[in-house]
């Protein structure tokens, strides 16, 4: 009998741990922000990386900010995770936060992007309000911007949402009401606190938004890991990756190439951007390019194209298809860049990271020094001839790219031209 209790302990046992494997694997932790994409960050000169290293490498409190980061109650709201880094942490100044960012970063818990709106988010701190108010309103134009207000207050008091997105919604909708609500905020923020809208402290942190301008982040927590998650569904067999190039400033950009392109677009317009040099590398690889000419008369005529006439071709197509997207509305009138082609492609798992640092290893074409002609007269040396194109891959495509980076330096990405034309 003894036995048999024992053995239905051990078999309860074992259950509830299965259960409880289980239960762990349902709830694993959201690591939206890991990096899988970026080499060396942006944010970091060598010496900050090194301070950084010294601060949390076998740091236990890493593992409380990965903690942090992998909540799903808080990790879409910039605001409240430094809230809850500083508490959970003990963290009392800005330097220790930005720390703990950045100690994130160098471990690969957070990429790029998601570090630098965190910071954007601590750098709200010690922001305070000037005592001037400008008024250019009229009694009724009050009226209609509180009423405005009145529509978001239960959302600005609503706790559980994030309120840095509700206020960049409030002040969209003020400002395409009337460009002079937008040119008044602070007045109709205390308008709004006067009459019961939002508290003090609402009041108070509406205006350090107002401030730091919060309204123009071109991406906050919330709508980056949406497009992250979106990718992740769509592109769910790609693997770990780290390319450098994409974490530079390159042609005196003000971001890196995998920053601009978030700041940009969203993840549908990213997928758009990868389909065409998807579509170019397929084109690539084809066997061939024929025309085919056919009579009323006569048997149809087959003409073959050279491998460099192929090549020329389907240059001249990519052309045209960054043309024809930047022409239409599925861009919302932002301009696509070939760097944004490039990037996009790598982001989704089109193109790998040993093509990107091929591709990298070109300090001719990078090199600002140099004139487009002396960069085209490079890549004329470097991969001029039928024989580059027929490389196998990855170096023809590289060769593309080079071209396609030269020709960028020449004009800007192609709008309202004519595609069909001859770089060289």
């Amino acid at each position: 009998m003894k036995k048999l209790i024992l053995i239905s302990t051990i078999i309860s046992t074992l259950t509830l741990n299965l259960f409880a494997d289980d239960i762990g694997e349902l709830n694993a932790p959201d690591r939206i922000y890991d990096n899988i994409r970026e080499g060396k960050s942006s944010l970091m000169s060598g010496q900050k990386e090194e301070e950084v290293r010294n601060e949390y490498q076998g740091n236990p409190d890493l593992k409380k900010l990965q903690s942090i980061m992998a909540d799903r109650s808080i990790n879409r709201c910039a605001t409240k995770v430094i809230r809850k880094f500083k508490f959970e942490l003990g963290l009392s100044s800005e330097r220790d936060v930005e720390l703990a960012i950045l100690g994130l970063r160098l471990y690969d818990s957070l990429d790029d992007v998601s570090a630098s709106i965190l910071m954007k988010a601590n750098d709200l701190s010690n922001t305070v309000a000037g005592p001037i108010t400008k008024n250019e309103l009229s009694s009724d134009e009050e009226d209609e911007a509180l009423s405005i207000y009145k529509d978001k207050s239960d959302e600005i008091q609503n706790k559980s949402l994030c309120l840095e997105d509700t206020y960049r919604d409030l002040v969209g909708k003020l400002a395409s009401k009337s460009p002079k609500f937008f040119r008044n905020l602070k007045h109709i923020n205390k308008l709004a606190r006067n009459n019961g809208y939002i508290s003090d402290d609402e009041f108070k942190m509406l205006e350090v938004f107002r401030i730091k301008k919060v309204h123009e982040w071109p991406v906050t927590l919330n709508s980056y890991a949406q497009s992250l998650d979106s990718l992740a569904k769509r592109f769910n067999t790609r693997t770990k990756e780290k390319s450098n190039l994409i974490t530079q400033t390159k042609f005196r950009q003000k971001y890196s190439m995998r920053m601009e392109l978030y700041n940009k677009f969203d993840s549908t317009q990213i997928i758009l951007l990868a389909n065409i040099v998807k579509g170019l590398k397929t084109r690539l690889e084809s066997k061939d390019v024929k025309i085919i000419i056919n009579y009323d008369d006569r048997p149809a005529e087959t003409i073959e194209l050279t491998p460099m006439e192929k090549f020329r071709f389907i240059l001249k197509l990519l052309r045209k298809e960054m043309a024809d997207l930047n022409n239409s509305t599925l861009l919302e009138g932002k301009n696509a860049t070939y760097l944004d082609l490039i990037t996009a492609a790598y982001e989704v798992g089109y193109i790998g990271a040993a093509e990107i640092e091929q591709l990298a290893s070109l300090q001719e074409i990078w090199n600002p020094t140099k004139t487009p002609k002396e960069k085209a007269m490079f890549w004329v040396k470097t991969f001029g001839g039928v024989a580059s194109v027929l490389l196998p891959p990855p170096f023809g495509f590289v060769s593309v790219m080079a071209i396609m980076l030269i020709d960028q330096q020449i004009k800007d990405a192609p709008v309202n031209r004519d595609p069909d034309f001859n770089l060289f």
